[in-house]
């Protein structure tokens, strides 16, 4: 199966009732190939969540484990032959919807859990129209033709990096929710407000399809992001 169910922040959501799908590929131009995070910076590359947990555990003397052994083959399935690795995410979602109704869960479903690739998930949404679909991007036309209605079936959170506050201000202006990852180191909490928008706490589920529309997404640095000098976390 080329989707994963068990990703500790996903799991949350099995409290309100959703068993979330997500599809985790080797992030940026780890795989070898072409990036599959058109958008990546050096701020977001060194934060991202692909070396979290499991996928950052490696041992002594090795340089990889089997987390990002097997993300990067999925990368390379994508483009070695992507038609037949869309046909298999398809046929993992049906699979998944009837463990998600054994369970007594909806199924929700991200497909791009550490890459950029918003035509993929549409895909994946048009042919799969009565489950939630929500990701991710720093691909403004992503987000912006979503809330326009030219495209639909994917829910968009824009996400903030250290250089692209342009975009930030134009999704902020067109309605669209903004993930922005805060210091809270030592204790500090997330801020109420930012950029004069509500700030709710992301990091409670990854259900971002149902948070209510015009807020900051508030996520915590974690791992190596608590590290950044690039200006990707934010520091109140």
């Amino acid at each position: 199966m080329l989707f994963t169910i068990g990703n500790p922040k996903t799991v949350k959501g099995e409290a309100a009732g959703y068993l979330t799908a997500v599809l985790h590929l080797a992030p940026a131009t780890e795989a070898g190939g072409p990036s599959v995070c058109p958008k990546a910076t050096p701020g977001c590359m060194l934060g991202c969540l692909n070396r979290a947990g499991r996928g950052g555990i490696v041992k002594r003397g090795e340089t990889t484990n089997a987390v990002q052994s097997a993300r990067v083959r999925r990368t390379l399935a994508y483009f070695q032959d992507r038609e037949a690795f869309v046909a298999q995410l398809s046929y993992d979602l049906r699979t998944l919807r009837r463990r998600a109704k054994r369970r007594g869960l909806k199924l929700a479903v991200r497909v791009n859990g550490t890459s950029d690739l918003p035509a993929l998930a549409r895909e994946l949404a048009r042919s799969n129209p009565d489950l939630p679909f929500y990701d991710y991007t720093k691909i403004f036309a992503a987000a912006a033709l979503e809330v326009a209605k030219v495209q639909r079936g994917v829910q968009y959170t824009f996400s903030r990096s250290e250089s692209n506050a342009a975009d930030v201000r134009r999704a902020l202006e067109a309605g669209i929710n903004v993930a922005v990852v805060f210091d809270t180191a030592k204790g500090k909490p997330l801020p109420a407000q930012w950029q004069g928008r509500t700030v709710i706490d992301g990091d409670l589920s990854d259900l971002r399809f149902l948070d209510p529309c015009g807020v900051i997404v508030g996520l915590r640095a974690k791992g190596p992001a608590r590290r950044d000098t690039s200006g990707f976390v934010v520091r109140m």
